[in-house]
Formats: C-alpha cells, sequence, structure tokens
C-alpha cells in the first residue's frame, strides 16, 4: 500500500491511499474538505484506477479535472493540484 498525507493550505487534511503495482489499482481519497456533489469522489477514485504510477502531476489533475466537469462537482477546503501532489507523492514513496 502506498500512501500521502498532507495538510494544505487553509489547514485542511488530504489523505490518499493507494493500492497497486506500477500502476493503481484501487484508491481511496480522505481528509476534511467537502465534495459537491460527494458522489463525484467515487468517481474520481473508479477514475484513477488503472493510471500508471509515473504519470505526472499534471497528468492526474487533468483527469481529475475532468471527472468534475463532467459531474459538475467542485472541491471546497482542497484543490484539484493538491490532491495531484499527493497521488504523486505516495505512489514515489516508499511503501507502508
Amino acid at each position: 500500500m502506498f500512501e500521502a498525507t498532507k495538510k494544505v493550505s487553509g489547514g485542511k487534511l488530504l489523505r490518499v491511499q493507494i493500492e497497486g503495482s506500477g500502476k493503481i489499482s484501487s484508491i481511496k481519497i480522505t481528509g476534511d474538505f467537502f465534495l459537491h456533489p460527494e458522489e463525484a469522489l467515487t468517481q474520481i477514485e473508479t477514475a484513477l484506477c488503472g493510471m500508471p504510477f509515473d504519470t505526472s502531476i499534471e497528468d492526474y489533475a487533468e483527469e481529475i479535472a475532468e471527472v468534475l466537469y463532467q459531474t459538475e462537482a467542485d472541491f471546497v477546503g482542497v484543490s484539484v493540484q493538491n490532491i495531484a501532489e499527493t497521488i504523486f507523492e505516495a505512489v514515489h514513496a516508499p511503501s507502508v
């Protein structure tokens, strides 16, 4: 399992837990942020599955932004960039 925790601007906590080998097979994004509508988080996690670990922060962000656009969802307390950076940190950190 790979994971990273980050405190983002404004003091919100963001945590990403990832399973996989070379690519994301499952991902869980949690923290004290909000997403409206909430159901979009499951769609974001599903969209990220299958992405290679060597994906760039920008490409992770693009995938997340596309789901937000399609679902007309918005994050409150974190940004797409914060999540993409945390995913990148998780898959490039030593496994837990």
